[in-house]
């Protein structure tokens, strides 16, 4: 007889042993349940880690107990970031020598540095940037490098070649690159009045943030600095026979403060300090730069002094306005979410200190991001566990489906634990692999306690059913945890950036599995057997007192809950009570008419198709090859295509950057950067920017920015997804054909963020040779030969990364 024709003539015969204990007396209504110590269970094998779990029932709830109270410690302290800490194998060598020529740069400092890099064996590839003042080489070790090891390896390499390097360029900085260092948030201060006094308050809040532990550094950008402008007037140096050095060394000299020691005056020792640094302009004029004779010559008869300001090196505006932007970046490890909350915490002490007309807000907050992922784990959790429920309970009752669900949170619990102890962040792909777990989590729990649940049908107690049924699945329940383990695990030894980058998602995915077989085989059925109760058996007796202290421990728990509000505590206790009248008025006898009808009639539905494709089989094996067939015929015809990270993803931001001559004036870059604004307030989908924050003087690139007078980036960003009118998607495309490519002389780009690890372009074309003029021309052939080809429409961002050198005068 088959296991369906069984099972349904066991439904019915549970129906009419019903029917005769509710009309029988009460000693015939007692459950009677088989003995296991008078039955010959040899047939029946044992799991010796149930086994014990089911003996030590106090032991499996101690550990219950601290497995909630360590994962909700966990999940409350473990770090929070948008994506995950990896060590990236890079290592940058900067020199900076001011005013020194790119040519220059690479003869005097670039080549000597690569030369004695180049004998490092453990590095992949060596690049380097020669530009204007600045050389910059980016060594990539091999993957699984320690950092620490070549990091002094760089340092040794550079040491040695420090002799050739000119005397006047400043000391080579090494540096390693760490993503999870970029900024998470900006602070705009803006205000009506002017730029200098902005950029004092934005200094004062940048101190003030500086000592927030988690905070790493603050960026200024934007506003005016004062500065002591001397214009030497050529042809009184001339008059007098002295020369501009001359005037620079005079006024060196005497802007100096001079320590003195210390002297004793009776019984005080005294510290003596020469006070010489100038705090006016007054005194810089009166330096003497010369003295003939009688007569010194003076700084105000060959100069003016005044104040002034620095020339500007960046702009920044917030939806038009003229603003200070501070850029945060946190410390490696640090809970995103926190910081931004000490950042804000921090903004909103010090704002009430600030004139009424100071108005600071806070855009590209990397936190928001964050605590909508946290939130989407949670509702998932929550939703997924009251799923499970309402399935289960209509086919083993409230009860029973409850020992399923409690697998959701258990599994989730250990696994936080388990992710601190291995230092793991909560981050994207950490949050993505929980999600993505969520579906499993039951699948374990569901086969033991619908197994228990049969057992204890079949007439065994509580604790043999929870033994044996548990130890008869438990080999299965192993090997089909351990098949999908096995088929996340190559993702683990991926190799690279990539690798490191998305070996989360297994590692997650195994943490957290492992941790649902460990509920299953362990908790679950130490539940069961002490807590499963069949539908028609008589309820334990409770005691008055029993009662009564369960009243009052549920009306704690409430207060708990509810803050000490007493409303709220009321309103919760409410919920529970309606829950209960739930249960026990619609969904009990809902559940008992799904199993005793509904259920065994899909069953017996299900048994006549599978006995009509067991009689056909040919047939039926026939029309799963044709499908199978076709399905591969239409991924051949049809060709989805191939993508590390899904590119449809509606973004939150977008990027639009300029890239102007090299050696144009910040103010020329602004000037465009405001048409462009302008230009962008009238594309379609404007109604759901959030915020427009133009930042002239730097640019975003693949890892990390670009800072110079030629670079902006106007950022986008947008409002919530359910506040928006248009798909951010359409947007960005309109923009790219509205404003994209070259206007005004400036080369515009409109882009998003990248989703995943930083991997750079997907496909590079090298030039090499050693003459720049001759490698510049074939690559811009090459740039108008792609433009021109027929893959021109499915090319974005196509350029050239050499640079045009910075016009210059010679003197012959």
């Amino acid at each position: 007889m088959s296991p369906i024709r069984r099972w349904w003539r066991r439904s019915r015969s549970r129906s009419r042993d019903d029917e005769r204990l509710a009309s029988g007396s009460a000693a015939d209504r007692l459950f009677e349940r088989r003995d296991p110590l008078k039955e010959d269970l040899g047939r029946y094998r044992t799991f010796w880690l149930t086994d014990f779990a089911v003996d030590h029932p106090i032991s499996v709830l101690t550990l219950l107990v601290l497995i909630v109270i360590g994962g909700f410690y966990s999940y409350l302290t473990v770090p929070k970031e948008a994506s995950p800490d990896i060590t990236v194998p890079f290592v940058a060598v900067s020199t900076f020598y001011s005013g020194v020529a790119p040519e220059d740069i690479e003869t005097l400092i670039t080549r000597p540095l690569e030369e004695e890099l180049n004998k490092i064996s453990d590095i992949k590839t060596l690049t380097s940037q020669s530009v204007e003042s600045v050389s910059s080489i980016t060594a990539e070790f091999e993957a699984g490098m320690d950092m620490t090891e070549a990091l002094q390896l760089v340092r040794e390499k550079v040491d040695i070649a420090k002799p050739e390097l000119p005397e006047a360029a400043e000391e080579p900085a090494i540096l390693e690159f760490n993503f999870s260092e970029f900024p998470i948030m900006q602070v705009n201060v803006s205000g009506e009045y002017s730029l200098v006094r902005l950029k004092e308050l934005a200094e004062d809040i940048q101190d003030r943030m500086e000592q927030i532990p988690s905070v790493l550094s603050v960026q200024l950008s934007g506003g005016l600095e004062r500065e002591v402008k001397v214009d030497v007037d050529l042809g009184m140096l001339k008059y007098y026979g002295i020369s501009f050095t001359d005037v620079i060394e005079a006024i060196a000299f005497e802007n100096v403060t001079v320590p003195g020691g210390t002297i004793d005056v009776g019984d005080v020792k005294y510290l003596v300090r020469v006070p010489g640094e100038f705090e006016s302009t007054q005194p810089l004029e009166d330096i003497v730069v010369e003295a003939e004779g009688s007569r010194p010559i003076y700084v105000r008869d060959v100069a003016t002094v005044d104040f002034g300001f620095k020339e500007r090196e960046s702009y920044a505006r917030l939806n038009g306005n003229s603003v200070v932007t501070l850029s945060v970046s946190k410390r490696t490890g640090e809970n995103i979410i926190e910081t931004s909350d000490a950042v804000r915490a921090v903004i909103a002490e010090m704002e009430a200190d600030f004139p009424p007309t100071t108005h600071i807000s806070i855009t590209s907050d990397s936190a928001k991001y964050v605590r909508s992922m946290v939130s989407n784990l949670e509702n998932n959790i929550i939703s997924g566990l009251i799923l499970v429920v309402s399935v289960l309970l209509f086919v083993l009752g409230v009860r029973n489906a409850s020992f399923v669900g409690v697998a959701i949170p258990l599994s989730m619990f250990l696994s936080f634990s388990v992710m601190q102890i291995l230092g793991f962040t909560m981050n994207m792909v950490v949050l993505f692999s929980l999600i993505l777990a969520l579906g499993m989590l039951v699948d374990n729990a569901v086969v033991v306690v619908e197994n228990i649940y049969r057992f204890r049908e079949e007439g065994f107690d509580r604790k043999a059913a929870s033994k044996l049924a548990t130890a008869e699945v438990a080999m299965p329940v192993i090997a089909a945890t351990a098949t999908t383990l096995a088929a996340f695990a190559p993702m683990a030894f991926w190799p690279g950036i990539t690798g490191e980058f998305m070996s989360y998602l297994p590692k997650t995915l195994m943490i957290t599995l492992t941790a649902s077989l460990l509920v299953g085989l362990v908790i679950n059925p130490t539940l069961c057997s002490l807590f499963m109760r069949m539908e028609g058996e008589p309820r334990p007796h409770l005691t008055r007192e029993f009662k009564i202290g369960a009243w009052v421990a549920a009306g704690l728990v409430a207060l708990f809950l509810s803050g000490g509000r007493p409303l709220t505590a009321f309103l919760l206790a409410a919920t529970v009570v309606g829950l209960i009248l739930l249960n026990r008025f619609v969904l009990d006898p809902a559940g008992h008419w799904v199993r005793e009808r509904a259920l065994p009639a899909t069953l017996h539905f299900y048994e006549g198709r599978l006995r009509w494709a067991l009689r056909h089989r040919v047939l039926v094996m026939g029309q799963t090859t044709v499908l199978f067939v076709g399905v591969l015929g239409l991924f051949a015809v049809f060709n989805p295509g191939i993508e590390f990270f899904p590119e449809d993803i509606a973004p939150d931001d977008i990027w639009v950057q300029v890239e102007t001559p090299v050696g144009t004036r910040a103010e020329v870059t602004d000037a465009i950067v405001k048409r462009l604004e302008g230009e962008l307030g009238g594309v379609d989908g404007s109604v759901d920017y959030e915020s427009v924050v133009a930042t002239t003087g730097s640019k975003i690139a693949d890892f990390g920015s670009q800072t110079g007078s030629q670079y902006a980036t106007v950022a986008l960003s947008f409002v919530d997804f359910e506040l928006r009118e248009h798909d951010t998607n359409e947007t960005l495309e309109v923009m790219r054909s509205a404003i994209g490519g070259d206007i005004a002389g400036a080369t515009i780009t409109v882009d998003k963020p990248n989703m995943g690890p930083p991997t750079g372009r997907p496909v590079n074309i090298e030039i090499i040779g050693e003459d720049f003029e001759t490698l510049k021309e074939l690559g811009d052939r090459m740039v108008a030969l792609l433009s021109n080809s027929d893959v021109a429409p499915k090319l974005e961002g196509l350029e050239s990364d050499l640079d045009d050198a910075r016009p210059e005068l010679r003197v012959e």
